[in-house]
């Protein structure tokens, strides 16, 4: 049994996917207020967060400007994995103590893309978040 078995998001993979999915994953904790990474880092993976809280803000004119935050169960940086080149655009910070499991982005984009249920469920998520992001004032990217 693979610790991506309780990732909903992933139901539709057999359970060989999962276990070569797991393969390119990593378990990783935060205590809180650790920087998970910052805007404009290379986004070399996706994660799952397990347990925990992720704030996601952009600092701008001396302030910072949260978006929101990332609550167990869901994913975060898939924008930056599958939309923008590869790059943060916002940063990233546990709130408490953290719990993630990273997915190294050549092997989330490659399953994703042999299972169209998986990446229209990315996909929906990355609209939902972009048009948060629209409502907030200030946001440049």
């Amino acid at each position: 049994m693979s610790f991506l078995d309780s990732v909903d998001m992933l139901s539709s993979l057999s359970q060989q996917e999962k276990e070569n999915l797991a393969l390119f994953c990593q378990e990783k904790y935060l205590s809180a207020w650790d920087q998970l990474f910052l805007e404009w880092d290379e986004a070399n993976a996706m994660y799952f967060l397990a347990e925990g809280k992720i704030e996601i803000y952009k600092e701008r004119a001396w302030e910072e400007i949260i978006l929101w935050e990332i609550k167990a169960e869901e994913i975060l940086w898939e924008m930056a994995v599958f939309w923008w080149e590869g790059v943060r655009m916002a940063s990233a910070r546990a709130i408490k103590d953290t719990k993630l499991i990273t997915m190294l982005s050549f092997s989330i984009k490659e399953i994703a893309f042999k299972h169209p249920d998986l990446m229209i469920k990315i996909e929906n998520i990355i609209k939902s978040r972009e048009e948060k992001n629209q409502k907030i004032k200030g946001i440049d990217y």
